[in-house]
Parts: C-alpha cells; sequence; structure tokens
C-alpha cells in the first residue's frame, strides 16, 4: 500500500498538537505515524489530535500504534468523522472503546 502520509497542522494553541493521517496505514508504513508522535512530544503539549478522516485503510500494526498512543503523557483524540474500514477495524478489534472520538458521526 505505501502511501501513507502523516502530516503536522498548527491549531493555534501552544498545548495542542494536531496530526492528519492520510493515505494506507500498514505494518510498512505506521512507523511513520510513531516518528510524527514522538516529533510532537513535549512537556508543553497536553493534547494531540489525529485526523483521521482521510484514511483509507488500517491493519493491526496501526490499530497498535493508536492504542500505544493511550500511555503516553498527553491526551490524544481521534479526529474523525472515521472512514467506514477505519470505524469498522476499531469495531472488528474491539478497540473503538479505548478511544476518545470527536466529529464522527458513527461514534
Amino acid at each position: 500500500m505505501g502511501d501513507a502520509l502523516v502530516r503536522y497542522a498548527p491549531v493555534g494553541c501552544p498545548a495542542t498538537a494536531a496530526l492528519v493521517l492520510t493515505g494506507a496505514f500498514d505494518a510498512d508504513t505506521t512507523p511513520s505515524l510513531r516518528e510524527a508522535l514522538d516529533a510532537v512530544r513535549n512537556p508543553q503539549i497536553e493534547l494531540v489530535l489525529l485526523d483521521l478522516a482521510a484514511v483509507r485503510f488500517g491493519d493491526a500494526a496501526f490499530v497498535r500504534e493508536l492504542t500505544e498512543t493511550q500511555c503516553r503523557p498527553e491526551r490524544h483524540v481521534l479526529i474523525g468523522p472515521l472512514p467506514g474500514p477505519i470505524a469498522r477495524l476499531l469495531d472488528i478489534t474491539g478497540t473503538r472503546h479505548a478511544f476518545d472520538v470527536a466529529l464522527d458521526d458513527a461514534a
């Protein structure tokens, strides 16, 4: 699949970081998400928004990386609307309840 992209999006609040994810996230591309999460990690950041609206595919590695955000000190919120394949992936893996999800019609 190999076309995952994670970019930083300024939000105007120094305590908040936003990452916009696009494309397909699998075992080969999910490390780009981890790298982006590590890059925005600092003591001033209290909230990380993860915009998943343009993610068209995710596999178990993607779910694992999202789940591991819950172990980080800052709060993480998934921003939707969650694409159908991602919503189904979170439902099938039983992990949807583990996340704060905003702007999602299906939540």
